[in-house]
């Protein structure tokens, strides 16, 4: 399955049967997921803005980064540095580990190490069930719970796998209300997302001191989001 709009944008391929998509980085999210969802698939990424920046910034929301979340998820990277060097990180299936992970290292660098044009992504179905709640008992008693997180109003519950399971747990929550699943903007809101870069970076001297390196490796001359490396000391 392929859809192309431009340049920048599209879908490039789909292989529902082997959970792998490759997209355009312009492409916006909510397009990726409309995609997706015809074939009862998903990516574990609030539906805000691009692929390319949801990549960036790693754009999770709620979520934390195991194995369905970022930069887990992605499988392929195409890049062009600060010296207008194309290059490609990663391989095009789940076994492909072989090297340097630079998809790591791109996936939340905020585009000061190189611009994102094309990624292949690990895809998941959807599950058969999927509730939500809002309180602020014990979860101590749940059974891997998709997600447990802090928001505004307590503690938020996501609940997901087939039907009679998911009743069976969510009988264990005492003083939490069922909510209507969030959608992605609204997850900004109840989660308190911050959709801006952090002022500063917190790492040790000998961490921060490689990220000024690859900074230099990348981006000589401080071409890519100069005034953010500029703001965290790397150029």
């Amino acid at each position: 399955m392929t859809r192309s709009k431009g340049l920048s944008s599209g879908v490039l391929r789909f292989e529902p049967d082997e959970l792998i998509v490759t997209v355009r980085a312009g492409t916006t999210m909510e397009e990726l997921a409309s995609v997706l969802g015809s074939k009862r698939q998903r990516l574990r990424i609030p539906a805000i803005g691009t692929v390319g920046g949801a990549l960036a910034t790693r754009r999770n929301g709620p979520f934390p980064s195991d194995n369905f979340a970022l930069p887990n998820i992605v499988l392929r990277i195409h890049a062009v540095d600060g010296s207008g060097n194309a290059f490609v990180a990663g391989g095009g299936t789940v076994k492909n580990v072989s090297g340097f992970d630079l998809v790591k290292l791109l996936v939340g660098s905020w585009g000061t190490l190189a611009t994102i044009t094309e990624a292949t992504l690990r895809t998941e179905p959807i599950p058969g069930c999927s509730r939500w709640f809002v309180g602020a008992g014990d979860v101590r008693a749940l059974y891997r719970p998709a997600l447990v997180a802090p928001c505004r109003n307590g503690w938020c519950v996501n609940l997901e796998g087939h039907p009679d399971d998911v009743a069976q747990q969510a009988a264990l929550l005492e003083n939490y209300d069922e909510i209507t699943p969030p959608a992605a903007l609204e997850m900004i809101e109840l989660f308190s997302i911050a959709e801006s870069p952090p002022e500063r970076l917190e790492m040790t001297p000998a961490i921060f001191d490689i990220c000024r390196r690859l900074k230099n490796e990348f981006d000589p001359d401080n071409t890519l989001s100069p005034l953010l490396s500029a703001r965290w000391g790397l150029a």
